[in-house]
């Protein structure tokens, strides 16, 4: 008799309550710092200066007088002081937006507990209000910021994966093993 060895089909449960800055560190790098932002960080930077560009031109233009040199100065260190403040006023409009989200009831689950089941035969995701399934398949990016991993199902929404939960090394090869196995390179957002 002809024995055909069958791996074991091995899984990753992870149990967590996500934390307000792990979902803000999510909806901050889906909506601004990842690469596929790119494109739209430029234009919003070209836009915002162009239209200041603008304005400051006809001020200037308009006045006609000695003070060129000194409006062109003031105007130039406003410009340059908003490119640096860009960042920090992005990343407080994320942090109001998140906060509205979570102060809502009906998203109240967001921060209760979770429970990711990762295995061979795809990813469970479970919250108190519901339970998601998916193939390995509806994956179609996979990223990671400073603190998690992120399988998105489309554009906005991903699975979110706190790095904290994976407490043991083998935690972690397992969660690399998956992910390797599983999703294509060009699922990979560099």
């Amino acid at each position: 008799m002809l024995s055909v060895y069958k791996p074991r089909s091995r899984m990753l449960v992870l149990k967590y309550h996500l934390s307000e800055e792990e979902y803000f560190d999510y909806n901050y790098y889906t909506s601004w710092t990842a690469p596929d932002k790119k494109k739209y960080r430029v234009g919003y930077y070209l836009k915002v200066l162009l239209l200041y560009a603008a304005i400051a031109g006809l001020y200037i233009f308009s006045r006609r007088d000695q003070f060129l040199t000194m409006d062109l100065v003031i105007f130039g260190s406003i410009g340059l002081l908003y490119i640096v403040l860009v960042p920090f006023l992005v990343r407080q409009s994320v942090q109001r937006r998140v906060r509205q989200i979570l102060s809502h009831p009906e998203n109240k689950h967001i921060l209760e507990e979770a429970e990711v089941v990762l295995s061979d035969t795809g990813i469970t995701d479970k919250d108190p209000e519901s339970e998601s399934r998916y193939t390995w398949e509806a994956i179609v990016k996979k990223a990671e910021t400073k603190s998690s991993y992120l399988l998105y199902t489309n554009t906005y929404h991903a699975i979110v994966i706190p790095k904290r939960v994976l407490k043991s090394t083998e935690d972690r090869k397992e969660l690399e093993r998956l992910l390797n196995e599983h999703l294509p390179l060009s699922t990979e957002m560099t």
